[in-house]
């Protein structure tokens, strides 16, 4: 059969429903809602919609756009990984939130046998899709709310962990810390609250690291203050936070949104960086690597020159897929 003949046969192929699922699924990673597919089914039935123009409404959506530039960064972080790069200064568009520059830059870091993702019942999917393909023996999801996921769940709180001492090689806490001890009934869940118990979830997540473990971190960051429902701190109180709890910051990065969108910055400022006030969230994102060996970080033969070999400037690197803008 000639090619363009076999192709259009198999794009009219199926039932209307089976093509507006399938649609869904591809364009927007997630079943329709039952009011978007019921209008599209009955457009479909009456003639007055083809499948291609659900097609382009689906691709040309906001909705899509996201999806796009979550997929572009998770493709930016599996290329940098394999080639065995730890990007620096990426840049995304304006408008976006801080998932399009904090999961490149915690997934393009991945390493190790075993890790452990606090908070996993909210995270984005194309974040958990990526932590399931990265190959770890032992994978697990721990949070107080529970969800259905490919890999081991373990509903506890992460201030009191179920695990032994030095049980992970890798622990992901991706814009959860700055939630633990807030009011998080918004999320479904009761904990009790308290400025202190952040510190309290950060020695729990150093003593089930193991000796030579890594702890990537990112929360929001900008003028301190105290939203409810999270805790937003500058640059100086978070690591203050992290030191106080024993950990070592062997690389961080403060990505600010701004006109021409997310850049990092090394002068970073956070009087009048709030929360909403930029962006659909967070107006400024902290990225950081943290150690659990800090003495023995420093003290050994090669401990400073890796660390000022880490924190030195690198240059800039743009998700693929994103246009430069400005």
């Amino acid at each position: 059969m000639e090619p363009r003949l076999a192709a259009e046969l198999a794009a009219l192929d199926g039932s209307d429903e089976e093509f507006v699922e399938r649609a869904f699924a591809w364009v927007l990673r997630r079943p329709p809602e039952p009011e978007a597919r019921e209008r599209a089914l009955a457009k479909l039935a009456e003639g007055t919609l083809s499948r291609a123009t659900l097609l382009h409404e689906l691709t040309t959506s906001d909705e899509a756009v996201r999806v796009r530039l979550l997929d572009d960064a998770v493709a930016f972080a599996a290329g940098a990984r394999a080639r065995g790069e730890r990007p620096r200064w990426l840049q995304a568009p304006p408008g976006t939130d801080e998932r399009v520059v904090e999961l490149p830059w915690v997934l393009s870091r991945l390493s190790g046998r075993s890790a452990l993702e606090v908070g996993y019942a909210f995270a984005e999917a194309p974040y958990l899709a990526a932590l399931v393909r990265a190959g770890f023996e032992r994978l697990v999801g721990v949070d107080l709310a529970a969800a259905e996921v490919p890999f081991e769940a373990v509903q506890a709180d992460v201030r009191e962990l179920p695990f032994g001492d030095g049980e992970f090689d890798l622990v992901l806490c991706v814009s959860t810390l700055e939630h633990v001890g807030a009011d998080n009934t918004q999320y479904g869940v009761d904990a009790p609250e308290g400025a202190e118990t952040r510190l309290r979830a950060l020695r729990e997540l150093r003593r089930v690291l193991a000796p030579a473990g890594r702890l990537l971190l990112t929360v929001p960051c900008g003028e301190p203050g105290d939203h409810g429902w999270f805790r937003q701190e500058d640059v100086r109180g978070w690591n203050r936070l992290v030191a106080r709890a024993g950990f070592f910051v062997e690389e961080q990065e403060v990505y600010e949104l701004g006109g021409d969108g997310w850049r990092a910055t090394r002068d970073f400022d956070p009087r009048g960086v709030r929360y909403g006030e930029r962006g659909p969230a967070a107006s400024a994102v902290l990225c950081a690597e943290l150690s659990p060996r800090r003495l023995r970080r420093l003290l050994s033969a090669d401990g400073l020159e890796r660390t000022a070999r880490r924190r030195a400037p690198r240059s800039a690197r743009r998700l693929r897929g994103v246009p430069r803008t400005g």
